[in-house]
């Protein structure tokens, strides 16, 4: 391709052009639904920042000093959400002036309109919650280290756009930690100066971060422990047949095994001081926050290490094999309850119940555009109820599925570098989750901004001193 300044020069107008296309939709969005779309997970990590000493979101370090560093001096929740929706659009304007430059016009019409523009995307994005901008952020990472691989090399603009990625898509949110393989095993396929440069780029972020968790201890919710209490109180769900076997008492077995398949170690750790009945009574199918944050439910949380300790080893010892077929049933429940969005999304006027919470100077629909309110509202609104359709990520998995298979056949190290951690990344979600909640499958959504322009090419380009990548 040619690097010529003329070519450069088209490149960065481009590339400006769709910066300033994809700012002005966002910076309009945000001023007509200022300060922006704020939930419960929202309160937490503005509650951390307020007074770390005293409250902790479970968030991680790096999301708590992005919040704080552009809410604390200002008190206006605006400012992060501000910030992340200019670092989504740097990111996904990026991808987009690449696909027009190399001609991909319909892969650019359908990644502005169904991915960029989506209602719920952009909703997403301005939420002061990890997730929108963790899935662009892990979109943008694979998209730079795959044109990085094929290439075998790394342009400033590249190397740039990954500096801005990386941190959000390995450091965001903690199952991001996968994205860090491929960042690594990029290195090995470039050039010695690209090498030089890709990993001064990984290891100054993981020193950033490293003195970050030092500076400030995080409780990032633990793994194993939501998992394994989580299927334990579906475990123990009573059953009905047996209640009809009761009425024959002749019989010498049940219909279906009349006591609960659990331990009686679980038993002895879940009712230490505390009923079974509200165990069963708030056991939601696809969420596991009644069990842990109702006033007047069994307060999970609570339990000392020690018999969270004894629950999960019951769990992966015991508990697990005795309830195979449930604990499958389980995963598929919650993995679907999230892929047809069917819930976790705070409500677009939900700001007015966290900003009383708060000690934030940020006035609720501060430029009181009603008539635009409104007509965004019906779009979103029309989105949602088709959402089973249009928000769910089975494109994405889709074309995951058919990297996967074309990158082993071929042996196409550029594409499994993409697909492999993806992969990872959906079987992690598909056992660990405890929560069917949409935005935790959002990378998914994001996913053909890679997939779509690695899948149509099959080999690598070749790559000269006189070859590089347009941007």
């Amino acid at each position: 391709m040619n690097t010529a300044p003329g070519s450069r020069l088209k490149a960065s107008r481009t590339f400006l052009l769709m910066l300033g296309l994809l700012v002005t939709a966002y910076g309009l969005w945000l001023a007509v639904f200022w300060p922006g779309v704020l939930g419960e997970d929202s309160v937490a990590i503005l509650l951390e920042v307020q007074d770390p000493a005293a409250f902790r979101s479970g968030k991680t370090v790096l999301w708590y000093y992005f919040v704080r560093l552009f809410y604390q001096g200002t008190a206006r929740v605006e400012a992060p959400v501000a910030m992340a929706l200019l670092v989504c659009a740097i990111m996904l304007a990026r991808m987009l002036a690449w696909y027009w430059e190399n001609r991909l016009y319909k892969t650019m019409a359908f990644a502005l309109l169904a991915i960029c523009l989506a209602p719920h995307m952009v909703y997403f994005m301005g939420t002061l919650y990890p997730d929108g901008l963790f899935a662009i952020a892990v979109a943008s990472l694979l998209f730079e280290l795959w044109l990085a691989v094929t290439r075998r090399s790394i342009t400033g603009a590249s190397l740039a756009t990954i500096a801005l990625a990386l941190p959000f898509a390995v450091f965001v949110r903690p199952n991001g930690l996968v994205f860090l393989i491929p960042a690594l095993l990029a290195a090995v396929w470039v050039d010695r100066n690209s090498r030089r440069w890709l990993l001064l780029v990984i290891g100054t972020w993981c020193v950033v971060i490293l003195i970050g968790t030092r500076w400030h201890k995080t409780s990032t919710q633990e793994t194993m422990y939501p998992l394994a209490v989580f299927e334990t109180a579906g475990f123990l769900q009573t059953r009905a047949m047996n209640d009809l076997w009761k009425q024959f008492p002749h019989m010498n077995d049940p219909w279906v095994l009349a006591e609960p398949k659990v331990s009686p170690r679980t038993i002895e750790a879940l009712t230490r001081n505390r009923p079974l009945t509200p165990l069963q009574a708030y056991r939601d199918p696809a969420y596991w926050d009644m069990l842990v944050f109702h006033p007047d439910g069994p307060q999970l949380g609570s339990l000392s290490p020690e018999d969270k300790a004894t629950v999960v080893r019951e769990f992966l010892t015991h508990n697990l094999w005795h309830n195979l077929p449930d604990f499958v049933a389980s995963r598929v429940n919650v993995f679907l309850a999230a892929a047809l969005a069917q819930g976790g999304f705070p409500a677009l006027a939900y700001a007015t119940n966290v900003l009383p919470r708060v000690h934030s100077q940020s006035t609720y629909r501060r430029f009181h555009w009603e008539t635009a309110e409104h007509a965004l509202q019906r779009i979103h609104a029309w989105s949602y109820a088709w959402r089973w359709l249009l928000w769910t990520p089975w494109l994405g998995l889709a074309l995951l599925a058919w990297g996967l298979v074309h990158g082993m056949r071929a042996r196409h190290a550029p594409l499994l570098l993409i697909s492999i951690p993806m992969a990872l990344q959906l079987g992690a979600i598909f056992v660990f989750s405890i929560a069917g909640e949409y935005r935790y499958l959002l990378p998914f959504f994001t996913l053909p901004l890679v997939l779509l322009p690695a899948l149509s090419t099959t080999t690598p380009l070749a790559h000269t001193d006189n070859q590089r990548p347009t941007i």
